[in-house]
């Protein structure tokens, strides 16, 4: 589950969600169809099921099953020392990556299915030879569905609506005319490279208003992958993925060389002053306050108030800048030296912003990167590939069609129940911290009294979704023109709520995402239609197994308005350290134990980086001690939360996805949350035999965790 800190972390989240797996049958799930994914779940139920017969105590049936049936000991997986092997062995021998595969979980599964049944819309749209009204969701839909598939008009279209602006940047002959450039790009469609990006969100000082949050520079394959050890092969290849995309552009290949050759110049010294994936969701670190004379002083070689101007954001009282340093790089970088090397750089952000909406070598170059990347060895099919495009482009048209067919008013109030409980059991967690004072969980307690909950979707859908509207082909629109409109829109949006009262009623999350966020600006846990059903919750399972499913969800969010990051808002969402100094030390000196044991686990030899990882574990583990305090001492239901938990994270992954995760994901790989979380669990020792000498025993001083 993914912590909504900042609007531009969600493009890496959005990229992990839609991994699910695909055979060559797009219709397919590995060596199973999406038809049986039911099937399959209600197998693995009556097989656990079926285990429970003979005790109370289920790790000792287990055990005794496995020494009864098993010849050779050796070769069997036991839960006592994999816990998530054992539990997952069946279902992931099931499940083969495709070629076109880099990663299955339930995550990736279901969201595929969701795809599908958005898919089925799309045909029935686009054969049914009807007119629609101009701005129904079924216009919108049949007409970007036709410019998204016709080639030859995507081929004939090229860059022409882009080709006045990107010569803007080529043109430029100077700073002055080069910073110019990007302002308009980014003031008319959000385009942001160099300088001149920005954002309007809540503001953390007071989440009632909007504030500018002014950007930092697009590091392209990210700081991580620039500067690692172990994935300079993967910079190698990013590399030759820019030559060969300014090749395409029109370069010659000594110019595209050359050209290459000063981006990852460019590229490797922003990203040395760059704050890391871990340091961004940190508010000391990213909410700097600058008047717009304070910007001039800090970016020297700019015309900071013509750039304010030109972006429709001056007259501000404050702008937040989120990386002061990198800030610094960058007015460094903005001289007449650099001039040709800048507008390469910002030349290939554009056109790796909008491959896959142009023609067919500019969308085929950016799949293949993002293969090689993730270790893909076969590409979707266009079809596929077409119609994700066009759910990607009306999400919020997709997602009203979607709630009247798919969503049960009757799972929502269950869930509701659920988090209602949830929400009391961790009111008693906080009271039993002796390390807090009693004033320190009255503030905490008033954060769980006041904390908002949006299950499904929104009661009225976000203006944007009115605002988007599509020209058709017949009409003289294309894919990449309906693309800056988009572009248009979300600007136009954002400036709209500019010196506005927040509405903390809108949802920024559709209804058909399979995941579920905790916002600490609005103190809010947010659980989309779309993943209340299974495996995460269904309606026919056991209270141990739903809490061990989207309960544990559940927990998890609620946990993060008090990790490491969400602990430092208040009960209105604002940036506010509400911490004696001696609980800060506490928190602290607890939160490094965490750090430190999870350091220890590692996948392909990979030690996992518990610093990035941080807040997700301190939000499993709270999950964790929250379902069992509830559970209490029942062992059969302890035992289904624990497998139906371990059954939700089962995965797959390529190598180099793995390689992946571990470099830019804020969670541990899914075998490790299972494991880690689990060893650290005391209810896990209680009912299960797990011995000093097994591979799932810690030490009980060692167990770690904030919120036991």
């Amino acid at each position: 589950m993914k912590k909504r800190v900042l609007a531009l972390l969600m493009a890496a989240v959005v990229a992990l969600q839609l991994m699910g797996c695909k055979a060559e049958d797009a219709n397919a799930a590995g060596k199973e169809t999406r038809s049986s994914i039911k099937d399959m779940f209600q197998s693995a139920k009556e097989n656990r099921a079926d285990e429970k017969e003979a005790s109370d105590v289920i790790g000792v049936d287990i055990l005794e099953q496995n020494e009864t049936d098993t010849d050779d000991e050796d070769t069997e997986v036991r839960y006592q020392d994999d816990y998530y092997e054992f539990v997952n062995q069946n279902l992931l021998s099931r499940i083969e990556l495709a070629a076109t595969d880099a990663h299955w979980d339930w995550f990736g599964e279901l969201n595929a299915v969701v795809s599908s049944e958005m898919d089925d819309i799309i045909d029935e749209l686009a054969s049914d030879g009807k007119t629609y009204e101009k701005g129904s969701s079924e216009q919108k839909i049949k007409d970007m569905y036709e410019c998204v598939t016709n080639m030859e008009n995507r081929e004939e279209t090229g860059l022409g609506p882009l080709k006045p602006h990107m010569d803007s940047i080529r043109n430029a002959s100077s700073i002055d005319e080069y910073v110019d450039a990007l302002a308009h790009l980014s003031g008319e469609f959000g385009f942001s490279s160099i300088v001149g990006g920005y954002s309007i969100m809540q503001d953390k000082a007071d989440s009632s208003e909007y504030a500018v949050y002014m950007l930092y520079a697009d590091t392209l394959i990210g700081k991580e992958y620039v500067e690692g050890e172990n994935t300079q092969e993967y910079m190698d290849l990013y590399l030759d993925y820019i030559n060969n995309m300014l090749m395409e552009f029109g370069m010659t290949a000594d110019e595209a060389a050359q050209s290459t050759d000063s981006i990852e110049g460019l590229l490797r010294d922003i990203c040395e002053s760059t704050l890391t994936t871990e340091q961004l969701y940190d508010p000391s670190m990213t909410y700097n306050v600058y008047t717009a004379q304070r910007l001039q002083e800090l970016y020297t070689n700019v015309d900071v108030p013509k750039m304010l101007r030109t972006l429709r954001i001056d007259g501000q009282d404050k702008y937040i800048v989120m990386d002061v340093e990198q800030a610094k790089k960058i007015n460094s970088l903005l001289v007449e030296e650099n001039l040709q090397a800048l507008k390469d750089y910002s030349t290939f952000v554009m056109l790796n912003d909008t491959a896959k909406y142009a023609n067919a070598n500019y969308a085929k170059l950016s799949d293949d990167m993002r293969n090689a990347l993730y270790g893909i060895t076969e590409s979707w099919g266009d079809e596929k590939v077409w119609k994700n495009l066009t759910q990607d482009m009306l999400p919020w048209d997709f997602g009203m069609i979607y709630v009247k067919e798919h969503f049960s008013a009757e799972d929502k109030e269950a869930v509701e129940e659920m988090i209602e409980q949830i929400l009391e059991e961790y009111e008693t967690i906080i009271n039993r911290q002796d390390w807090m004072s009693d004033a320190t969980k009255k503030k905490a307690i008033r954060k769980l009294e006041t904390m908002q909950v949006k299950i499904g979707y929104p009661d009225e859908w976000p203006a944007a979704r009115d605002m988007m509207q599509v020209t058709p082909i017949s009409e003289g629109g294309s894919l990449l023109s309906n693309l800056l409109v988009s572009m248009q829109v979300a600007i136009e949006d954002s400036l709209n709520k500019l010196g506005t009262k927040v509405d903390r009623s809108e949802w920024d999350v559709t209804p058909q995402t399979i995941n579920a966020m905790y916002d600490p600006l609005n103190n809010e846990i947010i659980f989309p239609a779309a993943i209340l059903q299974a495996p995460f919750y269904d309606s026919d399972n056991s209270y141990g197994a739903n809490l061990g499913g989207i309960g544990f969800v559940i927990a998890h969010e609620v946990s993060h308005a008090f990790d490491s990051s969400g602990a430092l808002y208040d009960e209105y969402g604002n940036y506010n350290v509400w911490w004696t100094d001696e609980e800060l030390a506490e928190y602290k000196r607890m939160s490094q134990s965490i750090i430190e044991y999870y350091n220890n686990y590692e996948m392909m030899g990979v030690k996992v980086n518990g610093d990035l990882t941080l807040m997700e574990n301190i939000a499993d583990l709270g999950a964790m001690t929250c379902i069992t305090s509830i559970i209490g001492n029942d062992a059969r239901a302890l035992d289904e939360a624990f497998g139906q938990m371990t059954y939700n994270w089962a995965s797959e992954d390529t190598v180099s996805f793995m390689m992946y995760l571990l470099n830019t994901d804020t969670h541990s790989p899914n075998k490790v949350r299972v494991n880690a979380v689990l060893s650290s669990c005391d209810a896990f020792y209680k009912i299960y035999d797990i011995k000093e000498t097994d591979g799932m025993y810690v030490a009980p001083e060692d167990r770690v965790g904030i919120w036991k």
